[in-house]
């Protein structure tokens, strides 16, 4: 059974090869935050059916149908971010635009369309700034799923020689390290099994520590109109520039010596899409919206590097040994990325000019975001298709839903409280099991948890032209942090590699303020 499982990981691995996105890179590019305005963000981002803001108008295109003047508006966040496992945490404090954006109301001589508005936004849609610590004392070692993916490679291939090529270029990459690190060795001369570094009773202690940067960044375009000033109609098209960037440290140390093992990637690209909504009034009092946002199709650029250091001496047989680093050239890469699309359904309730009820629902298949390869490579279409079925297989249908309500509490102060929560996207086996599809040599992967949010928020109208709105937006989830996948005999009936993953808590308190004028 084991050997069935190391013989499926070795050809995945394979198909890897000078490509280090994956199923884990896929999920973490189509998922995205709560972010907006500071009014929409202290109602919990409920704004599909209510329009007239810019996160309205994001969420349903419709929304700018509703907007009866035009409107410049921005938002400053401040935000810091704290990852904790155990008693160690990692803290980050930013300061940063997330929204800002202008709407052009144009009313029209016509009996059933009586305005046709036009309106361009920037929009935050994720923050990837995070850093992350971590000890431990895991059940297995990073050298036992070496060994056990390594399965089924000539020795002679993952060696260094002036006469061979660069094992880096066709071989898998944690292979290529765990074997010159001496953290794995050939059963005999031509494999097919390798066996890990013999450490005796020496149980290892693991430390993690990961830098993340970047962001997805959201410019639409759109345009709208209203049907009797019942029926609104809306259209946006969309550009997202993305930029990510990770650099982590791995390293067990043992009773006599240890290593480490630092991978960087960076990935920057942009894409397109598109959204369609409708906003239907059927009473003063009641608003119903619904909204479609196509997938996103990414082409994205990627560069990336690793290098494992070793100590060993204590523990290799070889007389020859000397502790050092194997390490990787900086290899560069081009792929696609299609996301996932979006369904939204929305409601909300207008009580006279005093009190609005809120709410939305999402829908999204992330078992239809799928990797490429571009248009001009000279690789098979069906490249990715390994990565594309573990998507399919391991990612599931997730919800979203957002709530807010807004007090009118004089005509020129207003109170506003909200709640969103995001379901993560797991199937519930891949969840469970931690035996992802890791591509290159960067085995550390978050198993990201549900998201709650919990906001709150004023507004304050100076004028009918300006206005100031402030809010306070509290976020947790809880994640599961492995250093390397779990390992499983076929049916995953028995666990083989046991990484021990460590327990994640993620808090985030973000202060908004915005401030618009009408006219």
């Amino acid at each position: 059974m084991k050997k069935v499982t190391s013989i499926f990981l070795f050809l995945f691995l394979l198909s890897t090869l000078l490509h280090a996105q994956g199923s884990v890179d896929a999920y973490r590019f189509s998922r995205e935050d709560l972010y907006g305005t500071a009014r929409a963000m202290s109602m919990g981002g409920a704004f599909g059916a209510l329009g007239g803001d810019l996160t309205g108008v994001s969420i349903n295109p419709a929304g700018i149908a509703v907007y009866r003047s035009s409107e410049v508006v921005g938002t400053l966040n401040t935000s810091t971010e704290k990852s904790t496992v155990g008693i160690r945490d990692a803290r980050r404090t930013l300061f940063k635009m997330d929204n800002l954006g202008f709407v052009g109301y144009f009313p029209l001589r016509e009996d059933a369309f009586s305005l046709i508005n036009f309106g361009f936004s920037y929009n935050k849609l994720k923050s990837f700034n995070k850093n992350i610590t971590a000890v431990g004392s895991p059940n297995s070692s990073l050298k036992d799923y070496i060994a056990d993916v390594s399965y089924g490679i000539v020795p002679q291939d993952l060696q260094f020689h002036d006469d061979l090529p660069d094992p880096f270029l066709s071989q898998p990459w944690l292979s290529v390290l765990g074997y010159n690190s001496y953290l794995i060795n050939p059963e005999n001369d031509t494999g097919p099994r390798y066996l890990p570094l013999n450490t005796g009773t020496d149980k290892p202690t693991n430390r993690i520590a990961t830098r993340e940067r970047g962001y997805i960044d959201n410019f639409d375009f759109t345009i709208g109109t209203s049907i009797h000033d019942v029926l609104n109609l809306g259209l946006s098209l969309t550009v997202k520039s993305l930029s990510y960037s990770i650099e982590s440290d791995y390293k067990e140390e043992f009773g006599k010596g240890d290593f480490g093992l630092y991978n960087g990637l960076s990935v920057s690209g942009a894409g397109f899409g598109a959204k369609f909504g409708v906003i239907y009034r059927p009473m003063s009092e009641l608003r119903l919206g619904v909204a479609y946002h196509t997938p996103t199709w990414y082409a994205l650029s990627e560069t990336y590097n690793t290098e494992m250091v070793d100590n060993l001496r204590a523990y290799v047989a070889d007389p020859d040994y000397k502790a050092g680093s194997t390490f990787s050239d900086h290899f560069s890469n081009e792929y696609d990325l299609k996301t996932p699309g979006k369904f939204v359904a929305s409601v909300a309730s207008v009580l006279g000019n005093r009190f609005i009820i809120s709410l939305d629902y999402e829908l999204m298949d992330y078992s239809k975001m799928r990797l490429m390869v571009p248009a001009n490579s000279m690789d098979s279409d069906s490249w990715y298709d390994t990565h594309n079925q573990y998507i399919s297989d391991d990612y599931w249908l997730a919800s979203t839903v957002r709530f807010g309500m807004e007090y009118r509490i004089t005509p020129q102060l207003y109170g506003r409280l909200g709640y969103a929560w995001m379901q993560n996207a797991y199937d519930e086996s891949y969840e469970m099991s931690g035996d992802p599809a890791i591509a290159w040599s960067n085995t550390i992967f978050r198993m990201e948890g549900d998201t709650h949010w919990v906001t709150g928020g004023i507004g304050y109208r100076f004028s009918r032209n300006f206005y100031l709105d402030a809010a306070i937006v509290y976020k947790t989830q809880m994640d599961d942090l492995y250093p390397f996948p779990s390992l499983y005999t076929v049916g995953r009936q028995e666990l083989v590699i046991d990484a021990s993953p460590f327990r994640l808590r993620n808090y985030s308190t973000r202060g908004l303020i915005t401030l618009g004028y009408r006219f």
